[in-house]
């Protein structure tokens, strides 16, 4: 086998990654890293589960141990060490843009926080396109099978991949467009050919559950909805996600009528705004947490937060979206949910800063959202 990968990719939509200032300047080796390590767990998580059966405090010591091998840790850790190889990002080639969807119609994905940097409250800038270079150098002693599930990282990192801010929401998606190196892999084109190149990679993961980001039978990957323009994807997307979740107001959402899906959310929280202690929590948290609610009658916010050891948490969304360009359809929305364990055992929802309430949550609900979109093919799930 070679000792290197150089693998190159595309930036699919606007990238919000950027130095202390929040601004976009390049993209660096510990972004990169921070995502290959993210990606591994999820893809070999399955492996740790199945070794250890049932102990799932064996499993995550067991994987976190092999996680620390392969990428390294921390230099002021008693044990640290350098991991099996070498990353270097090279040959970045970069448009840099002052808030790209100032020109576009906003998305509802953008969410709050990258209209505006919150140190200065200019426009948050942007990597707007561009590729990008990621070398890797397998140390001389490297064994093949830990290549491999290096390898294994990267590749679903160019098919499934993000990074910077929203990255679970469209935002910074990367494409895989060259490869080089260990175990040449194919270049997904069409839909089919990125089809099958998922499910090589995920197979059919035995486990039932896990404790963070993972693949296991309960995983779903669904191809959503295709556009010719990334925009108007995201705002096809947006707007779905923008009917099924929001209240409205006086009775609309974008124009429509609104649906009121959450009606007992919007009810249930408007009670919690009025001073009244409650007992659960609504069921939009389960798209993750802090969620917020903003109540224009009453001038009211809400904060639906989760507090571990009493300071703020956040619970990323399970639910990931991804836009992949593909020769066939222009590009599509691949929406992936991860269900997990969604916080630990007896941590429990703080409703404005009153009510402590259990994590309790309905995957079903992002299930319904996910059955929405008509174009729907679910590949894995």
């Amino acid at each position: 086998m070679k000792n290197t990968i150089t693998a190159k990719f595309s930036i699919v939509t606007p990238m919000f990654i950027g130095d202390a200032n929040q601004q976009a300047t390049d993209i660096r080796p510990p972004s990169i890293k921070g995502a290959l390590r993210f990606w591994w767990r999820a893809l070999n998580w399955d492996k740790f589960s199945a070794e250890y059966s049932t102990d799932v405090a064996a499993a995550l010591q067991a994987l976190h141990k092999e996680e620390a091998r392969l990428f390294g840790i921390a230099a002021s850790d008693e044990k640290g060490g350098q991991g099996v190889f070498l990353l270097n990002v090279t040959s970045q080639q970069l448009k840099i843009e002052n808030q790209p969807f100032t020109k576009k119609p906003n998305s509802y994905l953008l969410g709050m926080g990258l209209v505006e940097n919150p140190k200065d409250g200019k426009p948050r800038s942007a990597i707007f396109e561009g590729t990008f270079n990621v070398q890797l150098l397998f140390r001389p002693n490297c064994k093949a099978e830990d290549k491999k599930s290096i390898a294994d990282a990267l590749y679903a990192f160019g098919l499934l991949g993000a990074l910077g801010s929203r990255a679970r929401h469209g935002m910074g998606s990367v494409a895989l467009t060259a490869w080089d190196g260990v175990e040449q892999r194919e270049i997904p084109k069409t839909k089919q050919a990125y089809q099958q190149a998922i499910q090589q990679l995920v197979g059919k993961p035995a486990s039932g559950n896990a404790p963070f980001t993972a693949f296991t039978q309960k995983a779903r990957i669904d191809f959503s909805i295709t556009d010719k323009n990334v925009f108007t994807l995201l705002d096809k997307v947006g707007a779905e996600q923008q009917m099924y979740r929001s209240y409205g107001r006086q009775g609309k959402v974008l124009n429509k009528p609104a649906e009121k899906n959450f009606s007992a959310d919007h009810d249930l929280i408007m009670r919690a705004g009025n001073g009244e202690k409650i007992s659960e929590a609504p069921k939009r948290a389960i798209f993750g947490l802090p969620h917020n609610y903003f109540f224009s009658s009453t001038y009211t916010n809400v904060n639906i937060d989760y507090l571990p050891d009493g300071k703020t948490g956040r619970r990323a969304s399970p639910l990931i979206l991804h836009i992949h360009p593909l020769d066939d359809v222009g590009f599509t929305a691949l929406h992936g949910l991860f269900v997990s364990e969604f916080l630990p055992k007896d941590a429990k929802i703080v409703i404005k800063s009153k009510s402590f309430v259990p994590a309790n949550v309905d995957w079903q609900v992002i299930h319904n959202y996910l059955n929405r979109f008509q174009q729907k093919e679910t590949i894995l799930g």
